[in-house]
């Protein structure tokens, strides 16, 4: 069955709503009622997947330095950030992971948790987005 059998169908059960009296109880559901004596166009069988496209949305692919950069520029958005000191390790490909570590150029992180909690949002974000290569 084509795109365009499809729309020619659509139109002629569109077209016999519009057509049907004009009452108040007069709904789609007792006009297709109303229409099962009248001979129906046969669909043809169709196999599965042959109305959507099969579609792999495929990841793009970043270095594991790419990813720990994207990493680091968002967690560095995050007030009270060390300027330096901080490290992200991403390792592993499918899934990847990602590890965060704070040099002694970091100094004293009060906020050291809440940076944490923000990488593994960051990290599950770009989980979506992006693979590592092998």
């Amino acid at each position: 069955m084509s795109n365009k059998d499809l729309v020619d169908l659509a139109m002629q059960l569109a077209q016999r709503i519009e057509d049907a009296p004009a009452e108040s109880n007069a709904t789609p559901a007792k006009v297709a009622q109303a229409n099962l004596g009248q001979v129906q166009p046969a669909l043809p069988a169709v196999q599965d997947g042959a109305f959507f496209s099969t579609t792999t949305s495929a990841k793009q692919r970043k270095t594991a330095d790419e990813l720990a950069a994207m990493i680091v520029a968002d967690l560095r958005e995050v007030k009270g950030c060390p300027k330096r000191g901080l490290k992200v390790t991403v390792y592993g490909l499918d899934p990847w992971n990602a590890w965060l570590s704070f040099g002694v150029d970091a100094g004293p992180v009060p906020n050291k948790t809440e940076l944490q909690d923000f990488l593994e949002i960051i990290t599950e974000r770009l989980k979506r987005l992006y693979d590592v290569p092998s």
